[in-house]
């Protein structure tokens, strides 16, 4: 089996699990931080909450609605940024958005390559960016 392939068949599972059962979607936390992110393309919207303390991340979650595939990124960043710092959203969103732009994407984390699949899918892309996008633009807004 050639590594593409094994990609798309983790790709695919990754956005159905996490677009089945999202981590932290609806979850109320007590948000130091928050902002909302749109797609116009896709009709995506989605709102990210942050409890951020001394520079961590120590709670996420996130309300909307959106596509699978915006579902499934969201998920995946409620469920790996809690203990991480704002430094590390950073580093991490920088190294996925060069990722899907088809860039060496040095430093990209491991539970963020099987998403790199959309990059297939270039009207896709703004869908799978904008949760991180959005929680890039919530470290900046508190509430």
């Amino acid at each position: 089996m050639s590594d593409s392939v094994k990609l798309a068949d983790l790709y695919r599972d990754v956005i159905l699990r996490h677009a089945a059962s999202p981590c932290n979607h609806g979850v109320c936390i007590d948000a130091t931080h928050r902002a909302s992110g749109n797609n116009p393309l896709c009709g995506d919207e989605v709102e990210i909450f942050l409890r951020i303390e001394d520079g961590v991340v120590v709670a996420s979650a996130f309300h909307g609605e959106s596509c699978a595939i915006c579902m499934a990124s969201a998920s995946v960043l409620c469920q790996h940024l809690p203990g991480r710092s704002v430094a590390d959203l950073e580093l991490m969103t920088a190294a996925f958005e060069q990722a899907l732009a088809g860039s060496d994407a040095g430093g990209l984390a491991d539970f963020l390559v099987p998403l790199t699949g959309v990059q297939r899918y270039p009207s896709r892309v703004g869908c799978a960016l904008l949760p991180w996008q959005t929680a890039l633009v919530a470290e900046q807004l508190v509430v």
